[in-house]
């Protein structure tokens, strides 16, 4: 880096030196083809100034309609002369040498400008169809004694005539001249028909000559110098082959910045290879085996392979050797303390899941001594809750993450636990689950499996009669989060007149609710008479 900065300077006025060079090689070309094109463009600009004088001396008979007596007079001295005519105010013809009067200028806006107070109007060229030829206008307005407008005294000139009048003979070889119109109209020109209209343009308000680079149809490089011919819209096109890849306007910038730009080159290429032989290769080689550490390959040796490379290199390599033995033994130990702390964690819940399913039995050994109904239907609650425990501690010490917990395999065998433990067979209760294989946090588990637990027994206690009826229980995921379903198909209730201790306002309810905010979820009840109910708990993704 340090040498690119050393030498980027001399780079930078290497290019500035070079582009000078480039402009003035467009200077010389375009100063050349002028030079070589003045002679031939004396002509037509000659007969455009003679034909202007012409029609000043001739405009007090054009005023008075003598049109082919003028031109009588004229065509001889004028060579391109195509015809002579006046025109009224509105810009119609009153009378017309070539042709029969009536017939109105091309482009209103040249009588436009007359009106408004210009003397002289030079038109755009324009196709006759009088003449069946491309014509180009000279205009001079005509006033009455008060010098008012009058009308217009105009002569037509053939536009190919006037491209004829450049002496090709006086022209180099290579060298072509032909006229353009505002429109980029070329005549007279065997290169090219067209030109961009804003080279035009740009010509026209520079007043000034300018260098274009045109593609021809045959696809060679022209240098095409634009030039006004006198006020208004004829301009001359200046054309040639562009010079070559070899010529001396392309080698004089390259030569500027050529020599500057090798030295750098050959100065980078030499650092490069010095810096690749003794740093880069053996950088490379240590990002390698940085990888093998990094994929816990820490029993790979690298330091002898970096024998030969510089002595800083060298050592960093032994360094990392040390480094990947200390963390392979560390590594070892921790992996040990995991797998202990994990099967001491998994006896914790497989005793708890046994404590559990001890208290169950003594749960129904104390329910059949009961005879009073709410007591024993308060201790098979009870005793389906500590199930529910019992099934999640269960699913933890059987999965192989302890922190995670796949709700589809435990909550099918919870809700098939549930189904047979409120004896939904013998009710005619179909319960219908359908789960998305997805996993939340172990901590997540108890209160979902506690929801559940409690939609489903408030469902077989209030909502079905002695026909049964279905239970449907959903686990869907989106990306906005989890979304848990249980509904039935049951005769429903209107939460507005249910009392405190049916549907909405027993312990069971309450305990959904409890649950549902431990879950940080929204809690949602949809029900009407005879049209079921629907409970929804969503658990948003960030929650």
């Amino acid at each position: 880096m340090t040498l690119v900065a050393a030498l980027t300077p001399i780079l930078v006025l290497s290019a500035i030196s070079a582009y000078l060079d480039a402009t003035r090689g467009m200077d010389d070309r375009r100063a050349n083809l002028l030079l070589v094109a003045d002679a031939s463009l004396d002509g037509v600009e000659q007969s455009i100034n003679e034909a202007t004088l012409m029609l000043t001396l001739q405009r007090d008979d054009l005023a008075r309609r003598r049109c082919k007596k003028v031109f009588n007079i004229l065509q001889d001295r004028i060579v391109p002369l195509a015809n002579v005519a006046r025109f009224d105010t509105e810009g119609v013809a009153t009378c017309s040498a070539a042709s029969d009067p009536g017939w109105s200028l091309p482009d209103p806006e040249n009588n436009a400008r007359l009106k408004r107070g210009e003397k002289t109007v030079r038109s755009e060229t324009y196709f006759s169809d009088r003449s069946g030829e491309w014509l180009f206008a000279i205009l001079m307005r005509l006033e009455n004694e008060e010098g008012a407008f009058a009308g217009s005294a105009g002569l037509e000139l053939r536009t190919e005539q006037l491209a004829s009048l450049m002496h090709a003979d006086a022209l180099p070889d290579g060298v072509e001249v032909a006229l353009l119109d505002d429109r980029g109209e070329s005549f007279g020109s065997k290169r090219f028909a067209k030109v961009d209209p804003d080279w035009v343009s740009s010509v026209a308000n520079a007043e000034s000559a300018e260098l274009f680079v045109l593609t021809a149809e045959d696809g060679e490089s022209l240098d095409v110098v634009i030039q006004p011919v006198g006020p208004g819209n004829v301009f001359a096109a200046i054309s040639r082959k562009s010079p070559g890849l070899w010529s001396d306007f392309t080698l004089r910038p390259v030569r500027s910045i050529g020599l500057p730009l090798v030295t750098f080159s050959v100065a980078l290429l030499a650092v490069w290879i010095a810096i690749d032989s003794l740093v880069l290769r053996w950088l490379s080689r240590l990002t390698r085996t940085v990888r093998v550490y990094g994929a816990g390959r820490y029993q790979f040796k690298a330091g002898d392979t970096f024998d030969k490379a510089p002595d800083e290199i060298s050592k960093l390599a032994h360094a990392m050797d040390v480094m990947a033995k200390d963390i392979d033994e560390r590594d070892k130990d921790l992996k040990l303390a995991i797998a202990s702390r994990d099967e001491a964690v998994r006896e914790i819940h497989h005793r708890v899941k046994n404590n559990l399913q001890i208290v169950t039995s003594f749960l129904n050994l104390q329910g059949r001594q009961l005879r009073d109904p709410e007591a024993k239907a308060a201790i098979s609650a009870a005793r389906h809750r500590i199930d529910a425990l019992a099934i999640v501690h269960q699913t933890l010490y059987q999965n192989e993450r302890l922190e995670q917990v796949r709700l589809e395999p435990f909550l099918s065998v919870l809700v098939t636990h549930l189904s047979e433990a409120l004896g939904m067979d013998e009710s005619h209760v179909e319960i219908v689950q359908t789960y998305a294989d997805v996993e939340r946090l172990a901590d997540d588990a108890i209160p979902m499996a506690l929801f559940i637990v409690e939609a489903v027994t408030n469902a077989m206690k209030y909502a079905f009669g002695p026909a049964g009826g279905q239970i449907r229980i959903s686990l869907g995921v989106d990306v906005d989060g989890t979304t848990l379903v249980i509904s039935d198909n049951g005769r429903g209730f209107d939460p507005s007149t249910t009392s405190e201790t049916e549907n909405g306002g027993g312990l069971g309810s309450k305990l959904m609710t409890a649950f549902s905010r431990q879950l940080s979820a929204e809690l949602t009840v949809d029900a009407s008479i005879d049209c079921g109910c629907r409970v929804t708990l969503f658990m948003p993704r960030n929650a």
